[in-house]
């Protein structure tokens, strides 16, 4: 059976809710915040004027969900679909740049094996992925380092 929803346009919109959510979750504090919009793998680096960052840390969720379309109305998409993947992904960035000076984050490389629709909070460069089949999943990732 169809999902009576397009896949597309539920990740695009569930990252403008996740966007202003997950940087109050941040909270950075000293730490600047540098968004490297060219996707990468962990493990590659970025240089800053401050010196050379390794974004090693990857943080990922994975949410299945046997029935997606209960929480398509706004109030529950923030409960059900948005906090559960942010929750997870704030925290472990938030405690890598926890006492540093520099926040970078990438938007993570494509993977030959995903499969569904993507989308990408504007400027942080955490990514959605939206698969639809028996069971619907919805991932999320981000690709980060601190200096």
């Amino acid at each position: 059976m169809a999902p009576l929803f397009d896949s597309q346009d539920l990740v695009n919109q569930l990252a403008l809710l996740a966007e202003p959510r997950l940087r109050q979750l941040l909270r950075l504090g000293s730490a600047r915040h540098v968004y490297d919009p060219h996707p990468g793998l962990p493990g590659s680096k970025y240089f800053a004027a401050e010196g050379e960052v390794l974004l090693s840390g990857f943080a990922r969720a994975v949410e299945p969900y046997q029935n997606i379309e209960r929480f398509l109305a706004r109030e529950k998409a923030i409960s059900f679909l948005v906090e559960p993947g942010l929750l997870p992904i704030a925290k472990a960035i938030a405690t890598e740049a926890r006492g540093r000076r520099l926040l970078v984050t990438r938007k993570p490389a494509p993977r030959p094996t995903d499969q569904g629709a993507t989308a990408h909070l504007p400027g942080i460069g955490v990514r959605l992925l939206l698969h639809t089949g028996p069971e619907t999943t919805l991932t999320w990732e981000c690709l980060y380092g601190a200096l």
